[in-house]
């Protein structure tokens, strides 16, 4: 799908287990006592809503994640002491929507340029990348959040990421999976994006994201509807709905 805004939860959980190495404390606090979990997220394209995607998490009795579905592959999670041990099964599954604010495919964050007074990256660098990994050019991309709590931070901690995370010492002199651990670290909000405008470095508008979301009354999103509109005038459209436990 065009439009993609994901962390890998797998993905990132495995790095989490090559690389974790040193003491820090997090650039990114959730307060929350009304905490929920994500239980499942559907995301529609409205161009062609069989490409439909859901992601559906369980849970054990004592809220810890210990599988993530896609419908076709699992992540399995296992812990030791209530701290999070081994990943299983596929490593490509959980693939977390609206999280970051990865544009679309092809893109990529390369690095945070600035952080608002809640942790949140408002400010990246945007790498376009070809087929065999080549940087084909540099983009700015500057992000505007609402003041709600983001929905994946309770999942990501449940599944013992946030704890992982929260020892990570923000070296970019690391090696190139702790450099990825790192980077999700630092890209991880506190709070929801709702409008990401990725210019070029002459200033010229490459494409705009704009995501509303419909809440419950603990301030979880229940829906959102993502509008991506490219440099060329085409538009993109995207219904996501959310449950939890």
């Amino acid at each position: 799908m065009k439009n993609k805004l994901i962390v890998g939860l797998s993905a990132l959980a495995i790095i989490v287990m090559s690389s974790c190495t040193s003491n820090d404390s997090d650039n990114t606090n959730q307060n929350n006592s009304n905490k929920k979990y994500i239980k499942s997220v559907t995301t529609i394209p409205a161009e062609d809503p069989s490409d439909a995607a859901t992601l559906s998490v369980n849970y054990d009795a004592a809220g810890k994640v210990i599988s993530a579905t896609d419908g076709t592959e699992t992540t399995f999670f296992a812990y030791e002491d209530g701290h999070l041990k081994n990943i299983g099964g596929s490593s490509d599954v959980l693939t977390m929507t609206e999280v970051t604010g990865t544009p679309q495919d092809g893109f990529e964050i390369g690095r945070v340029l600035q952080y608002d007074s809640n942790g949140n990256p408002v400010k990246v660098q945007i790498y376009e990348r070809d087929w065999d990994d080549t940087i084909l050019a540099t983009y700015e991309g500057e992000i505007i959040y609402d003041n709600k709590p983001n929905p994946y931070y309770s999942t990501l901690e449940a599944a013992g990421i946030i704890e992982v995370l929260n020892n990570v010492n923000i070296n970019f002199s690391l090696n190139p999976q702790s450099e990825q651990l790192v980077k999700a670290k630092m890209l991880l909000p506190a709070n929801n994006p709702k409008k990401m405008v990725i210019k070029d470095l002459d200033g010229m508008v490459k494409s705009t994201i704009v995501t509303d979301y419909v809440y419950d009354n603990s301030n979880y999103p229940l829906t959102a509807t993502t509008t991506t509109t490219d440099e060329d005038g085409g538009v993109y459209i995207y219904s996501t709905s959310y449950t939890y436990k």
